[in-house]
C-alpha cells in the first residue's frame, strides 16, 4: 500500500470508506457504454435471446454455472479508477471489452448448458477436469486460440470455450483466415454453428445467481487493496550486476534520468507482454518487474534517453528469461 500514501487528499479520504457505501452502479458509469457494447455485439451475432447481466464485484469473473458478469467495481467510478492506476495496472477500453466477451463466453456455456453435451467435452474436454491457476502451457499451441495474455485457453476446457467464444465474437477478428489450418478451427466452427442454432432459443437458464456483490462488500477502499496486495513472496533475486548492466547511464549525462522512472512508465506494458508470451501468472510477473523497479531505485541507476528503446528492449528480454526460468524450474534464479 505504499503507493497509497503519495495519493492526494480527496483520494486518501475515500481509502476509508467501505465500498458498499459508495452508491457504485453500472448504469451511469463509465462502463455503461462498453456493457451496451457487448449487447450489441451479441445482437450482431444473431443472439437475441442471450442477455446476460452484470453486475459488479471485486474481480472480474463469472461464478461457476451462473450466466452472470462479474466485473471489478472499481471501473465503476473514475476516482477509483484512478486509483487503481496509480496501486495497481488499470485496465483500459479494449481491455475491459476483452475480459467482457471472455467472460460472456462462460455465461453463454452455462446458459445453454453446453458443457454437459458430448460434443463440448469431446472438442474442449471435461468440464469437471480439475481447476489450477498454476498451470504449464504449451507454447505456440495451434489446437487453441489467443485472446488473453498467458495462453489462456489451455488453463481448462471451461476458459477454452470462453476463449475461442471471444474471439468469434470479437468485430473484424477475421477468425477464419487467421486459425486457417489450426486444430482450434474445430473449435471455431462448432461456437459459429451452435450460435446460430441456439441464437433464437430461450437460454436453459435465464437468470444467474451472482456471488460478492458491491452492495455487500463491507471492507473499506483501503483494506480491500491491503488484502490484494498481499501477494507471493519473491525470494531474494541477486540482480544487482544484470541491472547495472542493463541501465549503465552515466548520471551526469543531460539525458539521463532515474531508472526506477522509466520503469515505472513502461510497468503496465512490460507485465503484459512478459505474462502473454511466458504464460506465468500475471501476479507473479507484476511482483517480480516491481521487484525490479525497487532495486534500480536502490542501487540508485539511471537510464539515457537517448538509449530508452535499447533499455526497454533488455529490461523485457531479462524478465522473460526470469519468467521462463520460474516456469521450468520452479525458480527465478538456481543457486
Amino acid at each position: 500500500m505504499h503507493e497509497t500514501e503519495k495519493l492526494q487528499p480527496e483520494l486518501q479520504e475515500l481509502l476509508q470508506k467501505p465500498i458498499r457505501d459508495l452508491g457504485l452502479k453500472i448504469e451511469g458509469s463509465p462502463l455503461e457504454r462498453l456493457v451496451q457494447q457487448l449487447y450489441r455485439e451479441l445482437a450482431s451475432k444473431k443472439l437475441t435471446k442471450f442477455h446476460p447481466a452484470c453486475y459488479l464485484t471485486d474481480e472480474w469473473g463469472c461464478p461457476s454455472g451462473e450466466p452472470v458478469i462479474g466485473i471489478p467495481f472499481y471501473l465503476a467510478h473514475p476516482d477509483l479508477a484512478h486509483l487503481e492506476r496509480e496501486t495497481n495496472d488499470l485496465e483500459d477500453s479494449r481491455e475491459i471489452m476483452m475480459y467482457l466477451r471472455h467472460e460472456a463466453g462462460h455465461a453463454f456455456n452455462y446458459a445453454y448448458k453446453l458443457h454437459k453435451t458430448a460434443e463440448w467435452k469431446q472438442l474442449f474436454g471435461p468440464f469437471r477436469r480439475p481447476y489450477h491457476d498454476n498451470y504449464r502451457p504449451v507454447p505456440f499451441s495451434r489446437n487453441y486460440v489467443r485472446y488473453l495474455p498467458g495462453w489462456y485457453a489451455q488453463k481448462h476446457p471451461d476458459e477454452d470455450f470462453a476463449e475461442t467464444f471471444a474471439v468469434w465474437l470479437t468485430p473484424r477478428s477475421a477468425w477464419r483466415k487467421r486459425y486457417r489450418g489450426w486444430g482450434a478451427m474445430a473449435k471455431l466452427r462448432y461456437m459459429d454453428r451452435i450460435a446460430r442454432e441456439l441464437g433464437s432459443t430461450d437460454p436453459l437458464r435465464r437468470r444467474g445467481h451472482t456471488d460478492l456483490t458491491v452492495d455487500e462488500m463491507e471492507v473499506t477502499v483501503a483494506e480491500f487493496y491491503r488484502r490484494n496486495g498481499q501477494g507471493m513472496p519473491l525470494e531474494d533475486l541477486a540482480l544487482d550486476t544484470d541491472l547495472r548492466d542493463i541501465f549503465d547511464a552515466s548520471r551526469r549525462r543531460k539525458s539521463a534520468r532515474p531508472a526506477q522512472t522509466f520503469l515505472h512508465e513502461h510497468r503496465k506494458t512490460v507485465v503484459d507482454k512478459v505474462t502473454y508470451w511466458t504464460g506465468a501468472q500475471r501476479p507473479l510477473i507484476k511482483q517480480l518487474v516491481e521487484s525490479i523497479e525497487k532495486k534500480v531505485a536502490d542501487l540508485r541507476l539511471f537510464a539515457d534517453a537517448r538509449r530508452e528503446s535499447e533499455h526497454l528492449i533488455q529490461i523485457t528480454v531479462y524478465a522473460t528469461a526470469l519468467a521462463m526460468n520460474y516456469m521450468t524450474r520452479g525458480k527465478f534464479v538456481q543457486p
